[in-house]
């Protein structure tokens, strides 16, 4: 065997191994999301200095790719205070947190002044983490 033949197959060993741990070990990288949706509050009004009760006190977003009861906890974003009318295009980012690559079923919660939250199937989505 040539040294060439001897080379050109230890690159290929090394690449293999490369690939085999990257599959094996999912990257972790840091990513934010962020999370535009709509909400009705001629429903349910957001909270207020005089709305103290039955209001929206905040958004909360969650990470429910491993079932409801696994939720975890990616954010939250105060609800418009005194907002009583359709209001889209409310916006909220996450902090930079570790996000295995893949797809992720991603998920928004109204919470109301007594802490009680919205179903979190109603406002789902999956999200694509590269």
């Amino acid at each position: 065997m040539t040294a060439h033949v001897l080379l050109y197959r230890l690159a290929f060993l090394s690449l293999f191994s490369v690939l085999l741990g990257a599959g094996i070990y999912p990257q972790e990288i840091t990513h934010t999301i962020t999370f535009t949706f709509d909400y009705d509050f001629s429903i349910t009004p957001a909270c207020s200095p005089k709305i103290t009760k039955a209001c929206v006190q905040q958004f909360n977003f969650y990470d429910i790719s491993q079932g409801i009861s696994k939720r975890v906890k990616l954010g939250s974003t105060p609800a418009p205070t005194g907002e009583t009318s359709f209001r889209p295009g409310i916006s909220g980012t996450t902090d930079s947190l570790l996000f295995n690559s893949g797809r992720h079923l991603v998920a928004v919660s109204a919470q109301m002044a007594d802490g009680t939250e919205s179903d979190l199937r109603k406002c789902a989505t999956i999200v694509k983490i590269p």
